[in-house]
């Protein structure tokens, strides 16, 4: 990260943007009794995580969680994913909500949705935290915390502080 880093959402902007985005997700779910939050990576997991938590005091729907770990082994063209699930059956016929804290080409969420496909679940819904534009893929989230327009040199990261449960979002 470069010394020209300029914080575009502090703790407390994450956790209303947060908010909203379960208050999202709740309105989305109307009418069914659980689904699985599927967390992409360290950041994108924290932030299910912290979805979880707000869904859980504003719904009765039963929510799973599963973290999806990825390998961005140098020189793989794909992007390995592991589901932490026995089985992809485990999520047969279900309803899934994948978390990612940053969209940007799209790869990563294509990969995951891909794996989740042949699971043949009951529906798909995609959630970030900061849509920042510049797709490659032909990929879109469903609930966006923030849209932000950036140029392709820009970057945006999200640093977590897991011990304290905070995140906040930097744009360089």
């Amino acid at each position: 990260m470069s010394d020209h880093s300029v914080q575009i959402l502090d703790p407390a902007a994450v956790q209303a943007k947060l908010l909203r985005m379960a208050y999202q997700i709740y309105e989305s779910a109307y009418g069914k009794t659980e689904f699985v939050m599927i967390g992409i990576g360290e950041r994108g997991g924290f932030l299910a995580e912290l979805l979880l938590s707000h869904l859980q005091n504003i719904s009765p729907i039963e929510i799973q969680y599963v973290q999806a770990e990825l390998d961005k082994t140098e020189g793989d063209p794909l992007l390995g994913i592991e589901l932490e699930v026995d089985s992809l059956d485990d999520l047969t016929g279900k309803d899934l909500v994948v978390v990612d804290d940053v969209l940007y080409s799209g790869t990563t969420l294509l990969n995951v949705v891909c794996i989740l496909l042949q699971a043949r679940p009951a529906s798909i819904q995609t959630a970030v935290l900061i849509d920042r534009g510049h797709r490659t893929m032909p990929v879109a989230a469903d609930i966006i915390g923030m849209q932000l327009a950036t140029t392709i040199q820009q970057h945006v990261e999200v640093r977590i502080d897991a011990d304290a449960g905070l995140a906040e979002a930097y744009l360089s």
